[in-house]
């Protein structure tokens, strides 16, 4: 392809992000990098660490520097925290204008509600501010209330993952719809996978010869519903439906170790314990989905979009999602998955009875999630509408 046909040619876009896992806002930022470089700009990514994030990341040729993001977590909502934020500003700013000295940056593109130095670096240097928005937050209610006004005063755009973030933002600040869109996130189908280590996953989530496995991916924490779905499959054991395993496919955040020992004690003490299977992080995730049978996404607070019920449905697999958040723009129930009552583990412990119980069922939903997945979330599709949205906010800046 000529060079000159790209669309993005000579354009520099600056992604400033939270962390350097590979988690779901992690990808996207992935994605959206690598979207890029290859219509012909160049992407700088800066994060606050190394980590499987930055090894993907040099792997792709694409340029990042570790710097202080100025987070804005529950622990800034403080006198103190307010102050560490100020000192941290102060080192934060010189330090992105010593990586970005004498470069054209065309547009800054901040990825999460909670990452704050890109936003303030942007308007000290008057460039145009694209803030994409991850979380649905609701508590505490001072966080609630001052991330929609650090969007209002400080982004020229705003992108939202899902309609549910969308609602969110312009319930809480009805001025922020005239500079918001919602583009959802997309995930990249693996075109092969390692079938010896299919093997010895399925060998892994089914232990006592398990006819069905079911998987929860994704942080412990204490929002992901580990403990409603323990409760959910002890309903089912009570009534004698044990032919099942559980898969806890994931790791808590940094620093909050002690949900995992919480959860590791809740399995400790269930009747279902020797059928339950602790699986740590990893970056290769799509063996895993290709050992379960069924993923379920119980989600205690609604999620901003759900990335796991889509890389699900990418696999063919059929999803059991809460009834809130982005999941109900995602799962469409009773044609790629089904849904419930979100916090109530009686309604979950029925449609998991209904599909364990049902081969013919969980193949329809599989497949009918498929043929979902392949119109609506694909990297591509995502890629391209935000390639649409970088050239319109820089041919418009002044």
């Amino acid at each position: 392809m000529n060079t000159r046909s790209l669309p993005l040619q000579g354009k520099l876009i600056a992604f400033f992000h939270q962390s350097s896992d590979m988690y779901g806002s992690d990808k996207i930022l992935l994605y959206l990098a690598e979207g890029v470089k290859k219509l012909g700009g160049q992407s700088v990514v800066l994060l606050p660490d190394t980590g499987l994030l930055t090894q993907e990341l040099e792997q792709r040729g694409i340029e990042f520097h570790v710097l202080p993001m100025l987070k804005v977590t529950r622990a800034r909502f403080s006198f103190k925290g307010v102050l560490e934020l100020v000192r941290e500003k102060r080192a934060a700013l010189p330090a992105y204008d010593r990586v970005l000295r004498g470069r054209k940056v065309d547009l800054v593109h901040s990825n999460t509600i909670a990452v704050l130095g890109g936003a303030l670096w942007a308007h000290k240097r008057r460039l145009p501010h694209l803030w994409h928005v991850h979380e649905i937050i609701e508590h505490p209610w001072v966080a609630a209330r001052i991330f929609p006004l650090l969007l209002q005063f400080f982004a020229d755009h705003v992108v939202c993952n899902s309609q549910a973030t969308y609602q969110w933002l312009a319930g809480a600040q009805a001025s922020l719809k005239k500079k918001m869109s919602v583009i959802w996130n997309g995930v990249h189908a693996p075109s092969r996978i390692d079938k010896n280590h299919i093997e010895e996953l399925l060998r892994k989530f089914h232990p006592g010869g398990s006819r069905l496995a079911i998987g929860l991916v994704g942080r412990i924490n204490r929002w992901k519903g580990h403990g409603l779905l323990l409760d959910a499959v002890e309903i089912l054991h009570g009534k004698g439906i044990k032919d099942f395993s559980v898969v806890f496919i994931g790791s808590p955040p940094p620093g909050q170790e002690n949900f995992e020992l919480q959860l590791s004690q809740r399995i400790a003490r269930s009747p279902m314990r020797d059928h339950i299977v602790m699986q740590g992080f990893s970056n290769d995730i799509w063996p895993a989905y290709a050992a379960l049978d069924i993923v379920c996404v119980p989600s205690t607070e609604p999620e901003p979009f759900g990335l796991v019920a889509v890389e699900a449905m990418a696999m063919g697999k059929p999803v059991v999602a809460a009834r809130f958040g982005g999941l109900t723009e995602i799962v469409v129930d009773g044609i790629t998955g089904l849904t419930f009552n979100p916090r109530d583990a009686d309604a979950l412990a029925a449609v998991l009875e209904t599909l364990l119980c049902d081969d013919a069922m969980r193949a329809r939903l599989g497949q009918a999630g498929k043929v979902r997945f392949d119109a609506e979330f694909s990297v591509e599709r995502m890629q391209t509408k935000f390639q649409k949205l970088f050239l319109s906010m820089v041919c418009n800046h002044p």
